[in-house]
């Protein structure tokens, strides 16, 4: 059976010309390149260089042993994405995130590309989390900054925008932008369990919240009310928004924040999976 690294160490010294290229990329030295090409030739039993005392070249078998190394390569890359697709379908992943918005987010991109993966979403306290992902807890946790962990892998998700909701007639409906300062005297209507977004909310000592634990709740008195509340720009992309309402950015730097994603580097196959 041929070490598939070989493969990709030959596509290497092809793409590159030279050994002292691919080594290079390959982030290896020269002399070990050199061995690894050797001992391919020899598991193929075919000539696949030409040698020269300064200069080493494919032949026409190499060549061909080229492009046929890009199939193999590519055919067992297929390979191993059907096995994680289908090992992925069978198990149940566990998700947590410092925000309700990633949940929202993720568990609609993930059954939008695949409606029977199950999973389970729970919010928990931001500090909790790297530590619930490092003992297995969560196969993938969601953050405002990378978990700094040689063994996590950590990507950008997207960053979540907040945004003043107010009806068409609101004083504050014509404003292009808004500060956090404007909320100042407003009485407003909050959905709790915010999760990292609640360190904003602490606050706004001069706005009144009235407070409702129940999404759906939530929803109905935002539609039955002439109140402001808050709203994002999810809200926003997936068309969940009243009617009647003009939402308004808020420019404060606060009001922006950027979400991370982070597995566990031997499980990265699940967020390229799922993602």
């Amino acid at each position: 059976m041929i070490d598939l690294r070989l493969l990709e160490q030959l596509i290497a010294f092809n793409d590159c010309g030279t050994l002292s290229k691919a080594a290079e990329q390959l982030l290896i030295s020269q002399p070990a390149l050199t061995r690894s090409m050797q001992r391919l030739e020899n598991e193929l039993g075919v000539q696949l260089f030409t040698r020269t005392k300064n200069r080493m070249t494919l032949t026409d078998t190499g060549y061909y042993t080229v492009a046929q190394a890009r199939q193999l390569l590519r055919h067992s890359q297929e390979f191993l994405n059907k096995v994680h697709h289908h090992a992925l379908q069978q198990l149940v992943l566990f998700i947590g995130s410092c925000a309700p918005g990633p949940i929202f987010e993720i568990t609609y991109r993930i059954n939008s590309r695949m409606p029977n993966q199950k999973i389970t979403t729970k919010q928990e306290e931001e500090n909790t989390l790297k530590e619930a992902l490092l003992n297995e807890t969560y196969q993938i946790v969601i953050t405002t900054a990378p978990l700094d962990d040689s063994r996590i892998a950590t990507k950008p998700f997207f960053t979540e925008k907040l945004f003043l909701s107010v009806l068409d007639d609101h004083p504050l409906a014509k404003q292009e932008s808004i500060t956090l300062d404007d909320l100042a005297g407003l009485t407003m209507l909050l959905r709790t369990h915010l999760g990292i977004w609640n360190h904003l909310v602490s606050r706004l000592t001069k706005t009144t919240f009235i407070k409702q634990n129940d999404n759906d709740t939530f929803i109905a008195l935002v539609n039955a009310s002439n109140l402001p509340s808050f709203t994002t720009n999810l809200s926003q992309f997936h068309g969940i928004l009243p009617k009647n309402r003009v939402n308004i950015p808020i420019s404060d730097s606060e009001a922006a924040i950027p979400f991370f994603i982070n597995t566990l580097k031997k499980n990265h196959h699940i967020v390229d999976e799922l993602l």
